[in-house]
């Protein structure tokens, strides 16, 4: 028993990194499918999004840049799909993020393909919605919170008359009835750098829109908070607020798959701290002592 105690004590930190590689890997390439716990906040925001009705018009804002990207993209390849599902709802695209054209381009490639006739952006088709029927992309909007704000009093003065790649949508925003904040019934906002405070600051507040928010994890705080005051309907945390996203809507992906290999390494964590405990006690104390 002794010697067992010993190999237990003087196991090479390496084998544990060895290990780990193989177990990371091992588990994304296979996944195992290990039950995942829902939380309250996820569930709302599937189920605001669940209950979407035709002719509802839903904004959804990209403040999204280069560094947040891998750990947001789960949410918006899971919660877009599913907004895009529902029968007769309207979307709009926009980003106050210099960056976030690219990433809504970049989304609407993966879930979306050409719509017959076309080869080139924008013009694709998502779950049956087809680009200047269903859905704008009017691009970057720079200002950013004066943006926001700007947009909930006059959204058609900020707007103007044309999309991202210089298409008329002044017809499309007649037709939906699209002047201000009462005329949009959700907004969805992935962020990376807070742009949902601002919109619970100038649509929330005055005119109570409905806001769902995506973030990545060091922007959860202030997005917690004001879930918890009742402002945001819904809240999606980091890659674990995706994979919850992904489990309920079935739009499967990465961050569904990669919680798989969170909770192994964290199984192999307990295990390390176990046998580190054992060689301790049962060789190192024991050696000191003698």
């Amino acid at each position: 028993m002794s010697s067992l105690f010993k190999v237990f004590a003087n196991i090479d930190r390496r084998v544990w990194h060895l290990l780990t590689f193989i177990l990371v890997g091992y588990t994304l390439l296979h996944p195992i499918g290990l039950p995942l716990k829902v939380s309250p906040e996820v569930k709302k925001a599937y189920e605001v999004i669940e209950n979407l009705k035709p002719g509802d018009v839903v904004l959804i804002n990209f403040d999204i840049a280069a560094f947040g990207w891998d750990e947001i993209k789960g949410s918006c390849l899971s919660m877009i799909p599913h907004i895009f599902s529902k029968e007769g709802v309207k979307v709009i695209f926009l980003t106050v993020q210099d960056q976030g054209y690219i990433f809504i381009e970049r989304t609407i490639s993966q879930i979306g393909k050409p719509m017959p006739g076309y080869d080139k952006f924008p013009w694709y088709e998502i779950q049956g919605k087809k680009y200047l029927q269903d859905y704008i992309n009017i691009g970057f909007i720079p200002g950013f919170d004066k943006a926001i704000a700007a947009l909930a009093q006059d959204f058609r003065g900020v707007v103007g008359g044309k999309d991202w790649y210089g298409n008329s949508i002044e017809e499309w925003l007649d037709k939906n009835g699209i002047k201000s904040a009462k005329d949009i019934d959700l907004i969805v906002t992935f962020d990376c750098a807070g742009a949902q405070s601002y919109f619970v600051s100038y649509w929330y507040v005055p005119f109570k829109t409905k806001i769902l928010n995506a973030m990545i994890g060091v922007s959860a705080p202030g997005s917690i908070v004001n879930y918890n005051a009742g402002m945001l309907e819904g809240i999606v945390i980091s890659i674990r607020g995706a994979a919850e996203y992904q489990y309920l809507s079935k739009y499967y992906g990465m961050a569904l798959v990669s919680m798989d290999a969170f909770s192994i390494i964290q199984f192999m964590l307990l295990i390390a701290i176990l046998i580190g405990n054992i060689g301790y006690y049962g060789w190192e104390r024991r050696k000191e002592k003698r």
